[in-house]
């Protein structure tokens, strides 16, 4: 299993952003392995469709909720508190809400890894990162 964060969902489904090509690989990859994903990368995900018709809105989110191999995590108060636990954990190397909260669904999953470009993530200890967009691709 991989957990899969909003910005590579965004790169997949957008195929107007440079990074779209580097990730199709990965992706499916990502869906054939077994995909983990919760609740506050997915508002993440819809967040960045919410211009969409209503429509494609509805479609892209199904589409990825309809996965066969995706894991899908609710945010309860166990992940919640976990989640408190990683913020402070690793505040000092930029770790914020949303990642906390993605860590905390990994470590309830005993997920090791994950398809993202947020730095960040390399300097979580124990944590693979797959990351096939180039550095010098990337607006963010």
């Amino acid at each position: 299993m991989i957990y899969v964060d909003a910005n590579y969902w965004i790169y997949w489904f957008d195929q107007r952003l440079s990074e779209h090509k580097h990730v199709i690989k990965t992706m499916r990859s990502a869906i054939h392995e077994g995909i983990v994903l919760n609740m506050v990368t997915l508002m993440e995900v819809a967040h960045y469709f919410r211009r969409l018709s209503e429509e494609d809105f509805h479609r892209r989110l199904s589409c990825i909720r309809n996965l066969a191999t995706l894991k899908f995590i609710n945010l309860d108060l166990n992940i919640a508190e976990l989640a408190f636990e990683q913020l402070i954990k690793y505040a000092e190397i930029g770790i914020g809400g949303r990642d906390s909260v993605i860590l905390a669904t990994m470590i309830t999953t005993d997920t090791k890894r994950i398809a993202t470009h947020d730095e960040v993530f390399k300097k979580v200890e124990n944590l693979e990162v797959v990351d096939s967009v180039p550095q010098s691709t990337a607006k963010s």
